[in-house]
């Protein structure tokens, strides 16, 4: 008897590599799959420039680093943010927060001019319009709705605003290949209907931007959350965000998908050896458990040839008595 159907991802020739440059921007599942790639030590960019949901505000973000243009500052509550970036970003000084910018941002101009991967997350086609200023906002600050005008972006709106963007990246960076996702999570707050439009209008503004640019893929995280995980057992309490679990179970399909065979074998051994690390015993100091640490030591140390596990290496010397 069968439970779900079968949900085979066809193995992509396009590969993520240990070396390459990675740059992830989008929704929370972006920052998700950021920290998956830091734990398994890729040469993920993590610029800390927060949470993105529609795509103009992603691409916007974009075209700001690549100028090094930084956010206009705005004053809420006793707090400097911008209209341009996550409420995360803020700070209680306007000069602080322009100087946390300003570094954040350059650090996205140089990842995005280095990496050989740009991951995309797109989480809503629903966007705000600051209505005083006739702005696209990435983020209303939780300031009073009549002060935006909310509207559903079209398909062809979002590709004018890819392939702006696009002329703007082939120059800067020819050699960068971008992998779009559509985030799992659903925004409920638009209504459930609303967030069904939401998502197919992204759905169909990939597909378009797959077929038409080369260099650009598509991973189905959507797809394998709401078939092959659609029961609410893989959700967080609030039955809208994938706990860890879903979270595991998407990685692990991203890395049989996109890694070469090289790579998976080197990050298997990785997995094995992190896990060694973590491995906390009943009695530390007893000779059974140095002797382990020893042995564990001089692994890592050969893998410190290839990756960067100072920290790893530093946290097992503090072990040794």
């Amino acid at each position: 008897m069968k439970f779900k159907l079968d949900f085979d991802i066809a193995k992509s020739d396009a590969y993520i590599k240990y070396g390459q440059g990675i740059t992830s921007l989008g929704s929370c599942f972006a920052n998700h799959m950021t920290q998956k790639f830091l734990t398994y030590k890729f040469n993920v960019i993590d610029h800390k420039l927060g949470t993105l949901y529609n795509p103009y505000s992603i691409f916007n973000l974009i075209k700001k680093a690549l100028h090094k243009e930084y956010p206009e500052p705005i004053l809420i509550d006793g707090m400097y943010m911008s209209f341009d970036l996550h409420s995360d970003v803020r700070a209680a000084r306007q000069a602080e927060f322009i100087s946390l910018c300003e570094s954040r941002i350059n650090i996205l101009h140089q990842g995005l001019k280095e990496s050989e991967w740009l991951m995309i997350t797109l989480g809503t086609a629903w966007a705000h319009t600051y209505l005083s200023t006739n702005t696209m906002v990435a983020n209303c600050h939780k300031l009073p709705q009549k002060s935006f005008k909310k509207e559903l972006l079209s398909v062809d709106f979002i590709l004018q605003e890819f392939e702006e963007l696009q002329a703007l990246l082939t120059p800067f960076n020819p050699k960068l290949k971008i992998l779009f996702t559509v985030s799992p999570v659903r925004h409920t707050k638009e209504g459930l209907h609303e967030n069904t439009l939401s998502k197919s209008i992204l759905h169909l503004a990939v597909h378009s931007l797959v077929n038409k640019f080369s260099h650009c893929y598509y991973f189905p995280a959507y797809e394998i959350m709401t078939d092959e995980l659609r029961d609410y057992r893989f959700y967080k309490t609030d039955l809208i965000h994938p706990n860890e679990w879903a979270i595991d179970y998407i990685w692990d399909q991203i890395t049989h998908t996109h890694f070469d065979e090289t790579t998976f074998k080197l990050y298997e051994k990785l997995k094995v050896l992190l896990k060694s690390i973590e491995h906390r015993p009943f009695n530390p100091n007893s000779d059974q458990h140095q002797k382990f640490i020893i042995e564990t030591l001089d692994k890592t140390r050969i893998f410190s040839d290839t990756l960067d596990l100072t920290k790893e290496i530093e946290q097992l010397k503090k072990l040794l008595r």
